[in-house]
């Protein structure tokens, strides 16, 4: 259970970014949206998942024209994944230095 919890963070920003960088940002196919579902035409991430997957193929001015903050949450999200592993990484290194100093 430990375990499941000191990855699950990075490994679900992990694969959600995969998984858009490896979407096809022209598709128009089934909305994600809650607020789609239920009936309401207003989605405030509307256009956030192509605008992710045009930032990883470089394409930054399709990217702000599907919404504005996608580019940003590329960013936020990678290195929220870079200080997750730093800390897992300093956590083991100390727990090795601790078993072999006793």
């Amino acid at each position: 259970m430990c375990f499941i919890r000191k990855h699950l963070e990075w490994f679900v920003f992990s694969a959600g970014l995969v998984l858009l960088a490896l979407m096809s940002p022209e598709n128009t196919g089934t909305s994600l949206c809650f607020f789609d579902w239920i009936g309401i035409d207003y989605c405030p991430g509307e256009g956030l998942g192509h605008s992710v997957s045009y930032t990883f193929r470089g394409n930054f001015e399709a990217a702000l024209q599907a919404h504005f903050a996608g580019p940003a949450a590329v960013f936020i999200l990678s290195g929220r994944i870079i200080y997750i592993w730093k800390e897992l990484y300093q956590e083991s290194k100390l727990t090795t230095n601790k078993e072999q100093h006793g």
